[in-house]
């Protein structure tokens, strides 16, 4: 069974942006992208997933499968 969100773990091992830099460009903290990616929290706010979405021009849907 995979931990952590799967989308943000599919970004980060296609390294298409860092941790760092979609935290910047998001506004979403390292920290919170960090625990999401590696499981130490599995669901996204809706405003996290809100601006995942906008930057990744995907549905909500997307960010929490």
């Amino acid at each position: 069974m995979t931990v952590g969100n799967k989308f943000l773990q599919k970004v980060f091992a296609n390294k298409a942006i860092t941790q760092v830099e979609l935290s910047k460009v998001t506004g979403v903290t390292q920290q919170t992208l960090s625990k999401l990616a590696s499981g130490v929290s599995n669901t996204p706010s809706r405003i996290t997933a809100l601006k995942l979405a906008k930057h990744f021009q995907v549905t909500t849907d997307e960010i929490y499968n």
